[in-house]
Protein backbone atom coordinates (compact mmCIF):
# COMPACT_ATOMS: atom_id res chain seq x y z
CA UNK A 1 0.00 0.00 0.00
CA UNK A 2 1.47 4.05 -0.71
CA UNK A 3 0.64 5.23 2.09
CA UNK A 4 2.30 8.57 0.74
CA UNK A 5 -0.89 9.35 -1.66
CA UNK A 6 -2.58 9.17 1.62
CA UNK A 7 -1.23 11.43 4.08
CA UNK A 8 -1.57 14.84 2.85
CA UNK A 9 0.45 17.98 4.14
CA UNK A 10 -2.42 18.90 6.34
CA UNK A 11 -1.95 15.17 7.52
CA UNK A 12 1.39 15.66 8.28
CA UNK A 13 0.81 18.85 10.15
CA UNK A 14 -1.89 17.89 12.36
CA UNK A 15 0.25 15.41 13.59
CA UNK A 16 3.33 17.84 14.42
CA UNK A 17 1.26 19.81 16.35
CA UNK A 18 -0.13 16.98 17.92
CA UNK A 19 3.43 15.51 18.78
CA UNK A 20 4.47 18.99 19.85
CA UNK A 21 1.68 19.06 22.70
CA UNK A 22 2.41 15.95 24.02
CA UNK A 23 6.22 15.85 24.07
CA UNK A 24 7.36 19.30 23.53
CA UNK A 25 9.69 17.73 20.34
CA UNK A 26 9.06 20.45 17.67
CA UNK A 27 9.75 18.54 14.10
CA UNK A 28 11.02 21.17 11.51
CA UNK A 29 9.55 21.72 7.91
CA UNK A 30 12.84 19.96 6.18
CA UNK A 31 12.20 17.36 8.66
CA UNK A 32 8.64 15.93 7.42
CA UNK A 33 9.53 13.64 4.79
CA UNK A 34 11.14 12.05 7.64
CA UNK A 35 7.91 12.11 10.04
CA UNK A 36 5.83 10.65 6.96
CA UNK A 37 7.74 7.93 6.46
CA UNK A 38 7.74 6.91 9.83
CA UNK A 39 3.96 7.14 10.00
CA UNK A 40 3.73 4.90 6.91
CA UNK A 41 5.66 2.13 8.88
CA UNK A 42 3.93 2.51 11.83
CA UNK A 43 0.48 2.44 9.98
CA UNK A 44 1.87 -0.98 8.11
CA UNK A 45 2.80 -2.31 11.46
CA UNK A 46 -0.48 -1.32 12.75
CA UNK A 47 -3.01 -1.95 10.25
CA UNK A 48 -3.99 1.35 9.68
CA UNK A 49 -5.89 1.57 5.93
CA UNK A 50 -5.95 5.60 6.83
CA UNK A 51 -4.29 8.00 8.36
CA UNK A 52 -7.94 9.44 9.68
CA UNK A 53 -8.41 6.34 11.37
CA UNK A 54 -4.86 6.46 13.05
CA UNK A 55 -5.50 9.90 13.96
CA UNK A 56 -8.76 9.52 15.02
CA UNK A 57 -7.06 6.86 17.29
CA UNK A 58 -4.45 8.93 19.31
CA UNK A 59 -6.44 12.20 19.33
CA UNK A 60 -9.58 11.35 20.17
CA UNK A 61 -9.71 7.91 21.85
CA UNK A 62 -6.15 8.66 23.44
CA UNK A 63 -4.61 5.29 22.55
CA UNK A 64 -1.81 5.71 25.03
CA UNK A 65 -0.11 2.38 23.75
CA UNK A 66 -0.07 3.96 19.96
CA UNK A 67 0.76 7.33 21.04
CA UNK A 68 3.93 5.58 22.64
CA UNK A 69 4.78 3.98 19.46
CA UNK A 70 4.46 7.02 17.64
CA UNK A 71 6.75 8.91 19.98
CA UNK A 72 9.19 5.63 19.97
CA UNK A 73 9.02 5.86 16.20
CA UNK A 74 10.27 9.64 16.22
CA UNK A 75 12.84 10.02 18.62
CA UNK A 76 16.03 10.00 18.07
CA UNK A 77 18.68 7.43 20.22
CA UNK A 78 22.00 7.61 18.38
CA UNK A 79 24.62 7.36 21.32
CA UNK A 80 27.46 5.83 22.12
CA UNK A 81 29.41 4.49 25.82
CA UNK A 82 32.04 7.57 26.89
CA UNK A 83 30.22 9.52 24.48
CA UNK A 84 31.90 13.41 25.15
CA UNK A 85 33.93 12.05 28.07
CA UNK A 86 35.42 14.85 29.09
CA UNK A 87 32.59 15.72 30.55
CA UNK A 88 32.40 12.80 32.79
CA UNK A 89 35.99 13.08 33.77
CA UNK A 90 34.67 16.81 35.05
CA UNK A 91 32.20 15.10 36.94
CA UNK A 92 34.56 12.91 38.86
CA UNK A 93 37.75 15.09 39.09
CA UNK A 94 35.71 17.95 40.25
CA UNK A 95 31.96 18.26 40.68
CA UNK A 96 31.51 15.42 42.70
CA UNK A 97 34.25 15.84 45.11
CA UNK A 98 33.14 19.34 45.72
CA UNK A 99 29.28 17.73 46.46
CA UNK A 100 30.93 15.25 48.56
CA UNK A 101 32.77 17.80 50.91
CA UNK A 102 29.51 20.23 50.76
CA UNK A 103 26.27 17.58 51.27
CA UNK A 104 25.96 15.96 54.84
CA UNK A 105 27.99 12.81 55.88
CA UNK A 106 25.46 10.32 55.07
CA UNK A 107 23.76 11.78 52.60
CA UNK A 108 23.42 9.98 49.19
CA UNK A 109 24.88 11.52 45.70
CA UNK A 110 21.79 11.38 43.08
CA UNK A 111 22.54 11.49 39.37
CA UNK A 112 20.17 11.52 36.67
CA UNK A 113 20.30 11.30 33.15
CA UNK A 114 17.18 13.01 31.18
CA UNK A 115 17.32 11.63 28.26
CA UNK A 116 19.34 8.45 29.00
CA UNK A 117 18.42 7.00 25.82
CA UNK A 118 19.51 3.26 25.48
CA UNK A 119 21.33 3.42 28.41
CA UNK A 120 25.36 4.03 27.57
CA UNK A 121 25.43 7.61 29.25
CA UNK A 122 24.07 6.35 32.90
CA UNK A 123 26.23 2.93 32.06
CA UNK A 124 29.04 5.45 31.33
CA UNK A 125 28.97 7.31 34.34
CA UNK A 126 29.09 4.10 36.44
CA UNK A 127 31.92 3.12 35.01
CA UNK A 128 33.64 5.84 35.21
CA UNK A 129 32.69 6.27 38.65
CA UNK A 130 34.44 2.23 39.62
CA UNK A 131 37.13 2.87 37.26
CA UNK A 132 37.75 6.10 39.69
CA UNK A 133 37.52 3.96 43.06
CA UNK A 134 37.93 6.54 45.36
CA UNK A 135 34.66 8.63 45.22
CA UNK A 136 32.34 5.23 45.74
CA UNK A 137 34.35 4.74 48.70
CA UNK A 138 33.48 7.83 50.07
CA UNK A 139 29.90 8.15 48.99
CA UNK A 140 26.98 5.89 47.50
CA UNK A 141 25.71 7.00 44.92
CA UNK A 142 21.99 6.97 43.52
CA UNK A 143 21.90 6.65 39.46
CA UNK A 144 18.69 7.09 37.55
CA UNK A 145 18.02 7.21 33.79
CA UNK A 146 14.58 8.59 32.04
CA UNK A 147 13.49 8.57 28.60
CA UNK A 148 10.36 9.35 26.79
CA UNK A 149 10.93 6.32 24.24
CA UNK A 150 9.98 2.96 25.97
CA UNK A 151 11.45 0.83 23.49
CA UNK A 152 14.77 2.85 24.23
CA UNK A 153 14.35 2.10 28.05
CA UNK A 154 13.79 -1.23 27.62
CA UNK A 155 16.89 -1.84 25.76
CA UNK A 156 18.88 0.06 28.63
CA UNK A 157 17.60 -2.27 30.72
CA UNK A 158 18.78 -5.62 28.69
CA UNK A 159 22.29 -3.67 28.24
CA UNK A 160 22.75 -5.39 25.25
CA UNK A 161 25.18 -3.22 22.55
CA UNK A 162 26.45 -3.45 19.42
CA UNK A 163 30.60 -3.44 18.44
CA UNK A 164 29.96 0.23 17.75
CA UNK A 165 28.16 1.54 20.77
CA UNK A 166 30.77 0.30 22.86
CA UNK A 167 33.82 0.72 20.65
CA UNK A 168 35.21 3.93 22.91
CA UNK A 169 34.87 1.57 26.53
CA UNK A 170 38.52 1.23 28.13
CA UNK A 171 39.78 -1.84 26.85
CA UNK A 172 40.17 -2.96 30.91
CA UNK A 173 36.44 -2.15 31.45
CA UNK A 174 35.17 -4.14 28.46
CA UNK A 175 37.14 -7.12 30.13
CA UNK A 176 35.21 -6.65 33.39
CA UNK A 177 32.24 -5.13 33.15
CA UNK A 178 30.68 -6.58 29.39
CA UNK A 179 30.20 -10.26 28.35
CA UNK A 180 30.62 -10.96 24.50
CA UNK A 181 27.15 -12.67 23.32
CA UNK A 182 28.16 -13.01 19.94
CA UNK A 183 30.34 -11.32 17.30
CA UNK A 184 29.03 -8.03 16.84
CA UNK A 185 27.35 -7.62 20.67
CA UNK A 186 28.31 -7.28 24.07
CA UNK A 187 26.24 -7.57 27.11
CA UNK A 188 26.83 -5.03 30.34
CA UNK A 189 27.39 -6.97 33.69
CA UNK A 190 24.35 -7.76 35.78
CA UNK A 191 25.53 -5.84 38.56
CA UNK A 192 25.95 -2.44 36.77
CA UNK A 193 22.29 -3.41 35.09
CA UNK A 194 20.95 -3.11 38.79
CA UNK A 195 22.63 -0.16 39.85
CA UNK A 196 21.09 2.11 37.65
CA UNK A 197 17.28 3.40 37.81
CA UNK A 198 15.02 3.29 34.11
CA UNK A 199 11.91 4.94 33.75
CA UNK A 200 9.95 5.40 30.73
CA UNK A 201 9.30 9.60 31.71
CA UNK A 202 8.67 12.88 29.74
CA UNK A 203 10.78 15.69 30.90
CA UNK A 204 7.59 18.37 30.36
CA UNK A 205 5.72 16.49 33.08
CA UNK A 206 6.49 18.56 36.43
CA UNK A 207 4.41 16.05 38.31
CA UNK A 208 6.44 13.03 36.91
CA UNK A 209 9.64 15.07 37.11
CA UNK A 210 9.02 16.13 40.97
CA UNK A 211 8.13 12.77 41.77
CA UNK A 212 11.88 11.39 40.97
CA UNK A 213 13.13 13.14 44.13
CA UNK A 214 15.95 15.51 44.31
CA UNK A 215 19.40 15.29 42.46
CA UNK A 216 22.92 16.24 42.85
CA UNK A 217 24.02 16.49 39.19
CA UNK A 218 21.83 16.51 36.00
CA UNK A 219 23.25 15.81 32.67
CA UNK A 220 20.44 16.24 29.75
CA UNK A 221 22.68 16.00 26.69
CA UNK A 222 21.80 16.93 23.03
CA UNK A 223 18.10 17.12 23.85
CA UNK A 224 16.30 21.08 24.23
CA UNK A 225 18.28 20.98 20.41
CA UNK A 226 15.06 18.84 19.48
CA UNK A 227 12.56 21.99 21.41
CA UNK A 228 11.33 25.05 20.42
CA UNK A 229 12.23 27.91 22.87
CA UNK A 230 8.75 26.93 25.14
CA UNK A 231 9.87 23.50 25.52
CA UNK A 232 13.00 24.65 26.28
CA UNK A 233 12.47 26.73 29.30
CA UNK A 234 9.43 24.66 30.47
CA UNK A 235 12.56 21.60 30.73
CA UNK A 236 14.97 23.33 32.48
CA UNK A 237 12.43 25.23 34.92
CA UNK A 238 11.47 21.33 35.98
CA UNK A 239 15.18 20.66 36.12
CA UNK A 240 15.77 23.39 38.30
CA UNK A 241 12.90 22.72 40.86
CA UNK A 242 14.41 18.76 40.96
CA UNK A 243 18.14 20.09 41.32
CA UNK A 244 19.27 20.23 44.96
CA UNK A 245 20.90 23.46 46.04
CA UNK A 246 24.85 24.19 44.57
CA UNK A 247 23.68 21.25 42.10
CA UNK A 248 24.72 21.30 38.64
CA UNK A 249 23.97 19.98 34.90
CA UNK A 250 25.61 19.07 31.99
CA UNK A 251 24.31 19.97 28.95
CA UNK A 252 25.49 18.86 25.11
CA UNK A 253 28.10 20.63 23.00
CA UNK A 254 25.68 22.87 21.03
CA UNK A 255 23.09 23.35 24.00
CA UNK A 256 23.83 26.63 26.02
CA UNK A 257 21.78 27.12 29.39
CA UNK A 258 22.35 31.16 29.04
CA UNK A 259 20.60 30.92 26.39
CA UNK A 260 17.57 29.67 27.44
CA UNK A 261 17.99 31.13 31.16
CA UNK A 262 19.58 32.96 33.58
CA UNK A 263 18.54 30.96 36.43
CA UNK A 264 21.95 29.08 36.83
CA UNK A 265 25.43 30.18 37.01
CA UNK A 266 27.89 28.79 34.42
CA UNK A 267 31.07 27.25 35.64
CA UNK A 268 34.10 26.59 33.72
CA UNK A 269 35.37 23.36 34.91
CA UNK A 270 39.16 22.13 33.63
CA UNK A 271 37.49 19.51 31.25
CA UNK A 272 33.97 21.20 30.52
CA UNK A 273 31.49 23.61 31.06
CA UNK A 274 28.63 23.20 33.39
CA UNK A 275 25.94 25.14 34.44
CA UNK A 276 25.52 25.36 38.68
CA UNK A 277 22.36 26.17 41.20
CA UNK A 278 23.22 28.67 43.40
CA UNK A 279 23.50 27.14 47.07
CA UNK A 280 20.48 29.01 49.46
Amino acid sequence: MNFSRVLSLNDLLKLRDLIYRRTGIYIEDKKLDQLERKVERLLEKEGFKTFRDFFHEIRFRKNQRLMQELINAITVNETYFFRENHQFKALVEEVLPELIQKRPPNEVIRILCAPCSTGEEPYSIALTLLDEGNLIQQRDFELVGIDIDSSAIKKAKEGIYSLRSVKLVPEHLLKKYFKKIDDNHYQIDEFLRSVVEFKVMNVLDTYAMLSLGKFDVIFSRNMLIYFDERSRKMAVMNFFKILKPGGYIFLGHAENMSRITSIFRTVRLKNAIAYKKEES
